[in-house]
C-alpha cells in the first residue's frame, strides 16, 4: 500500500485542530497554533506547494472550527501564504535544530497578517501582546514537534509508504 504521505498529513492536521480547539475551551491563554507547526513541519520537508496546499486545507478547518470570528477563507488564505513562506525556507541539505523557530514565527506573522488588517480596517482593537505571545508560544513548542513530523515523512519514505 503506497500514497500514505498525504492522508498522515490531514491526519496530523485534524489532530492538531482539536487539539487546539480542546486548549481553547479549557482556557488557555496564549494558544500555540498547533495548525501552523504542522503547516510548517510539512512544508520543510516537501516544499512551498505542499505547504501552501496544507495550509489552504488547515485554513478552511480553522474557517469552519468554532468559533467563527473572521469571513469563511481568511484564514485559508493566511495559511496557504504562511506554508509558502516556510516552504521557500526548505534547505534541501537539512536544517540545524533552531531553523524551524524563525520560519514559524515568519509564517505565523504571514498566517496573522490578512486578519490583524481586517481589524485596523474596520477600527477594531488589535490585540497585540496575545498575537506577540502566540507567536512565541507557536516556534517554542515548534522547535520540538516541527521536528517529530518531519521524521515521520522521513519514515514513511524510508519504508516505501509514501
Amino acid at each position: 500500500m503506497s500514497g500514505l504521505r498525504w492522508p498522515v498529513r490531514l491526519l496530523l492536521l485534524a489532530t492538531a485542530l482539536v487539539c487546539m480547539l480542546a486548549l481553547g475551551a479549557r482556557g488557555v491563554v496564549a494558544l500555540p497554533d498547533l495548525v501552523l507547526i504542522v503547516v510548517v513541519a510539512v512544508a520543510l520537508t516537501a516544499g512551498s506547494s505542499a505547504g501552501a496546499l496544507l495550509g489552504l486545507v488547515g485554513g478552511w478547518l480553522l474557517d469552519l472550527a468554532p468559533p467563527v470570528a473572521d469571513p469563511l477563507g481568511v484564514s485559508a488564505l493566511g495559511y496557504a501564504a504562511a506554508g509558502w513562506v516556510a516552504g521557500r525556507a526548505r534547505r534541501r541539505a537539512g536544517h540545524p535544530w533552531w531553523w524551524p523557530v524563525p520560519v514559524i514565527a515568519a509564517a505565523g506573522l504571514v498566517s496573522r497578517l490578512v486578519p490583524v488588517l481586517i481589524d485596523l480596517a474596520s477600527a477594531r482593537p488589535v490585540a497585540w501582546g496575545s498575537l506577540a505571545w502566540q507567536v512565541i508560544a507557536t516556534a517554542t513548542l515548534g522547535l520540538v514537534l516541527v521536528g517529530l513530523v518531519e521524521r515521520l515523512e522521513a519514515t514513511l519514505v524510508r519504508r516505501g509508504r509514501a
